[in-house]
């Protein structure tokens, strides 16, 4: 009776812990990758955001490039021509822009939407950005 008990009943097998490793790597892995999803989509709407505001410069810069009929009798920016100038350097980006004029400077606003490769609740679906640019002597399109 090598394998019975004394009474003739069979022992119990040993107790195992198989599948417990298999568990706990599955439940990491899916947490690595939750991790990784959420880290891949917050570089993208970080890199969005770097984006807008340098094309929300570039359309302020673009917006204080005065044209020629702008400077006779002094500077003075056309609201019309400014928004136009900073919504073709915005549209280019495939962002859309709003343009404020006071007197010899113009703010512009960009806003872009963010696309996510992996979409999650949480983050930001656009981003906006604000530059001010001031009109510089000696500077003006069309040259």
């Amino acid at each position: 009776m090598a394998d019975g008990l004394e009474d003739g009943r069979q022992a119990d097998p040993p107790i195992r812990d198989r599948g417990d490793t298999m568990l706990m790597t599955t439940v990491l892995v899916v947490f690595l990758m939750i991790g990784a999803f959420a880290l891949i989509s917050a570089g993208e709407a970080w890199a969005t955001r770097r984006d807008v505001q340098a094309t929300a410069q570039a359309a302020a810069r673009a917006a204080v490039q005065v044209s020629a009929e702008e400077v006779r009798g002094g500077v003075a920016i056309d609201p019309g021509m400014a928004s136009a100038r900073a919504a073709e350097v915005a549209s280019a980006s495939g962002y859309t822009a709003t343009v404020s004029v006071s007197e010899t400077s113009v703010t512009a606003t960009v806003t872009g939407a963010v696309e996510y490769a992996f979409g999650g609740a949480g983050f930001p679906s656009s981003m906006t950005a604000t530059a001010t640019a001031t009109v510089e002597r000696g500077v003006f399109a069309g040259g």
